[in-house]
């Protein structure tokens, strides 16, 4: 099902943390598809959201309005702390409890690829928990292949979870 009003895709400021740490907290204390286990702060949410949309930065956060309302948020970040890893990195979309299967997620995640092709960056990797075969689909749709998996990777809600990681080329000659 497709959504009647296609979403806003936009940059997200600092006024968008609070809608987007309301849906990350959703996720956070009601799924395992987010390893954090405590809610984050708005001051927290605040001083991430900071590190993003920067000039000569690669990192995006883009937010999904429909009818003025955040529907979802996209980001990429380092997809680890070393050096050697500066060209990859991590992808992930959230979209709005009660708004998924409208296609939100699909069109934050293209508008996502796009800006980062235009960046030095090589790969990009999603982390996903398993079992989500709706995120499995939707990475696969944008192009993404398996290629690994960590079983028992993250303890939460009283059980171990394993995480498959899927990758995708996004500029040649790097």
């Amino acid at each position: 099902m497709k959504i009647a009003t296609e979403p806003l895709i936009g940059l997200a400021t600092i006024d968008h943390a609070s809608a987007i740490n309301d849906i990350a907290n959703w996720y956070i204390e009601h799924t395992s598809t987010n390893f954090d286990t405590q809610p984050w702060s708005l001051d927290k949410r605040i001083q991430w959201a900071g590190n993003f949309n920067q000039e000569n930065c690669p990192y995006y956060l883009l937010i999904a309005e429909i009818e003025g309302e955040i529907a979802g948020f996209t980001y990429n970040t380092f997809f680890r702390p070393k050096n050697a890893y500066t060209r990859s990195t991590e992808s992930t979309v959230y979209v709005k409890q009660g708004m998924s299967r409208l296609g939100i997620g699909e069109a934050l995640y293209r508008e996502l690829l796009n800006r980062i092709q235009l960046t030095d960056l090589h790969r990009a990797f999603a982390i996903i928990t398993l079992p989500n075969p709706a995120s499995i689909r939707l990475h696969e749709k944008l192009g993404f292949t398996a290629c690994g998996l960590l079983s028992e990777a993250g303890w939460k809600f009283n059980a171990y979870h394993s995480i498959a990681m899927y990758e995708m080329k996004i500029a040649k000659n790097h």
